[in-house]
């Protein structure tokens, strides 16, 4: 390539080669990662107009639209700035402009080629949408995508009336109402990327497509639609048909919590047939409408909080983490098998290792199965999985673990059997961070058992592995610096949020779900039936009901895991004795089929009519013992409020550092509605004098475990909010 001349800006660079190309680089100074701040979208206008003259003048034949930062494009609108606005009609002047200066770059006067060398999305997806060609790299970091759906909006800079042409409506459909990306070989099928092109030479592959483009030789082929593609999106019967399969396939998955999703919807069906004007000013009118909605508000907000989980490791102790290039798993169960597979799909080399080799080849099989799920998904072609699959070494001995950075046992929940395992990774494993994927066992104690105590941290996955997102970060008071750093980068590295919690029995997440799944078991002791307790608290939004979510994580662990936290904080998680039943009636939940629902072939059955027998009104507290009637409105008000009250306690005694880390933990850990805000969130908006004053009642007639917490009482008496202790 020629010696290009070069100019720069903040964020933006420009420079034009010998051939007379010029390359826009986007490259967000002291940052990771680009993004679409309002200042660089003012930069990025005011080069146009230097552009279009330049153009003008025939100094320039093909413009490039490029990224400096290796393995990322562009990510996106800066959240902050869709935070920050403040009415409606602020939102849609936003939109609008931005839509006014990505068509600037569609209406220049000489071809225009995004270069797209890792992840783009949002409105970097937009940016290239206007773009006359589109070039990607086959980098695994490499996806394209519009997510905003995810924050409660819907594409603002022109998506929803440029990609449908590109790729079909029902394709559109598709990558806008799930907000999940996709990789080029299927953007290339789809009619997204015009060409795929190898990472490691992507500069001289994309100069050879320029040349081929001023030549005017790149044929284009649109996808074939088929006749039934064709019926649905040419005919109006057809797009009546499938837009409304499309809203009723998006009420069946988001109910109607989520506005956006709908109103997406409403505007590419309302586009169709329309000018070009008239398409944009109707998608910068619903992005408005939707910016201010609560919905939105509190999205934004648990992904604002989700990217400041990535930067809380306190600044004196993030310099002294290492990366962790080999890794060992002990304990072949679902959890190990989980956690080798995913530090094989982040290209971590794992050892994993258990005692039996029956029980090594199950968690090697499990990994396998994760693996083949993530192509049929379309995460990984046969051959990256098979690639991935390869790194993962299943072993008897403890001699594999040599050189390993990083150690983490997933065996069973009982002390002794723990300490003993890190005692023997230890001493095969010299210098590695000795982490416990324990879910309420005191680190502290475990740590007590091993001749470096400060090697031990607790990296709390959440099962599915796979599917959740959090993972609680656990230091005991002699965690050193480097172990917390290390486990914590490890976190980051395998594409997980972390959240730093303090060394207390149930940590965070699994502490204040004790409480919730409790008062399931209590409500169906007074007579409640399983479908109100369930119902009431999907209609509050949670993605199952308790009773159902109990099914899923086993009898014999949910007994033992409240066993626990009634060992640990007395009376008020003093369990209800429902589990004790269900266990003597050799009910285990989904794992054998019988349940508070039943299961069949891997389905659900829904509820159990036989339960009821199986549990004494007698044996109920209160004079609320025997109902046949629970409003859904009691049902939410004593699950969820005894939830926020072991909340308050929980940071009266500092597990985590405010309350912005318990709404992530509960939203990423438990799948609280994300629609909500978060737990505390949803407190502040359900107003805290009600729910001290209704926990006081509920004291008074179900039991002490509904005395509000001290924190909670001084926050009533002094009308204050939990947003205020932030």
């Amino acid at each position: 390539m020629n010696a290009p001349t070069s100019e720069s800006t903040s964020g933006l660079g420009f420079e034009v080669d010998r051939d007379h190309v010029g390359w826009l680089t986007f490259d967000r100074p002291d940052a990771s990662t680009n993004l679409l701040t309002p200042t660089l979208m003012q930069e990025l206008d005011a080069l146009l107009s230097q552009l279009e003259s330049r153009i003008a003048n025939g100094q320039i034949l093909a413009l490039v639209l490029r990224s400096g930062k290796e393995g990322s494009f562009i990510a996106g609108a800066d959240v902050e700035a869709i935070a920050a606005l403040s009415s409606a009609a602020d939102a849609r002047a936003a939109s609008a402009e931005g839509q006014r200066i990505f068509r600037r770059i569609e209406r220049l006067r000489v071809p225009t080629v995004a270069a797209v060398d890792g992840a783009c999305m949002g409105g970097g997806t937009e940016l290239i949408l206007h773009c006359d060609y589109r070039v990607a790299s086959d980098r695994n970091s490499t996806v394209i995508g519009l997510p905003e759906v995810r924050l409660g909006i819907l594409p603002g800079f022109g998506g929803t009336v440029k990609l449908p042409p590109l790729v079909g409506m029902q394709n559109a459909l598709g990558i806008i109402l799930s907000g999940k990306p996709v990789r080029p070989s299927r953007a290339k099928r789809l009619g997204l990327i015009d060409e795929v092109v190898a990472a490691a030479r992507f500069r001289s592959a994309v100069s050879e497509f320029v040349a081929r483009v001023i030549g005017n030789r790149v044929e284009r082929t649109p996808p074939a639609l088929g006749f039934g593609q064709r019926l649905l999106e040419r005919t109006g019967p057809g797009r009546r048909i499938m837009f409304g399969a499309a809203r009723k396939r998006t009420s069946a998955e988001v109910g109607a919590f989520y506005p956006a999703p709908f109103k997406a919807i409403d505007v590419l069906a309302g586009a169709v047939g329309m000018k070009a004007d008239e398409a944009y000013a109707s998608e910068a009118a619903a992005l408005g409408d939707l910016a201010v909605t609560p919905e939105s508000r509190n999205l934004v907000r648990v992904f604002r909080l989700s990217q400041a989980a990535r930067r809380a490791l306190p600044e004196d102790v993030a310099p002294h983490g290492r990366s962790v290039n080999r890794m060992g798993v002990i304990g072949a169960g679902m959890m190990g098998g989980a956690i080798a597979e995913l530090a094989a799909a982040h290209d971590i080399p794992v050892v994993l290792k258990d005692i039996d080799q029956d029980a090594l080849d199950s968690g090697l099989r499990h990994a396998g199965d994760l693996l083949r799920k993530a192509v049929a998904a379309r995460v990984f072609s046969e051959e990256e999985a098979s690639l991935k699959f390869a790194l993962i070494t299943g072993t008897l001995e403890y001699d594999d673990f040599e050189g390993a950075d990083l150690v983490v046992e997933a065996v069973v929940e009982r002390m002794a059997v723990k300490q003993q395992v890190l005692r023997e990774a230890e001493a095969s494993a010299d210098g590695a961070v000795l982490a416990t994927n324990t879910s309420a066992l005191s680190v502290d104690e475990m740590a007590s058992g091993v001749e470096r105590p400060g090697s031990v941290i607790g990296l709390h996955f959440f099962n599915p592995v796979h599917k959740m997102p959090l993972v609680e970060v656990v230091a005991g008071p002699r965690t050193s610096p480097e172990a917390l750093a290390t486990g914590f980068g490890l976190v980051l590295a395998l594409g997980k949020t972390p959240v730093l919690v303090a060394d207390r029995p149930g940590f965070l997440v699994n502490r204040l779900l004790a409480p919730y799944l409790n008062e399931a078991g209590f409500l169906l002791e007074e007579g409640a039936s399983i479908e109100a307790v369930d119902g009431a608290l999907e209609s509050f939004g949670m993605p199952m009901g308790p009773l159902r979510l109990l099914d899923e994580i086993g009898f014999d662990v949910a007994r033992h895991a409240s066993r626990e936290m009634a060992a640990a904080f007395g009376e008020r998680m003093r369990p209800s004795g429902v589990l004790d039943r269900m266990i003597e009636d050799a009910r285990l939940g989904r794992k054998n089929g019988l349940g508070f629902h039943r299961y069949q072939d891997g389905r659900d059955r829904g509820a159990d009519p036989t339960v009821p027998r199986l549990l004494s009104r007698e044996e109920a507290t209160g004079p609320g013992a025997a109902r046949s009637s629970f409003p859904a409105e009691e049902i939410q008000r004593r699950c969820l409020y005894i939830m926020v009250n072991e909340a308050a306690y929980a940071l009266e005694e500092q597990v985590v550092e405010g309350p912005d880390p318990v709404d992530l933990a509960m939203v990423m850990g438990t799948g609280f509605p994300p629609f909500r805000g978060g737990l505390l969130r949803w407190a502040d908006v359900e107003d805290i004098r009600k729910i001290h004053n209704a926990l006081s009642e509920y004291a008074g007639t179900c039991g002490n475990r509904f005395a509000p917490a001290p924190l909670l009482v001084r926050m009533a008496e002094q009308n204050r909010t939990f947003t205020d202790l932030n």
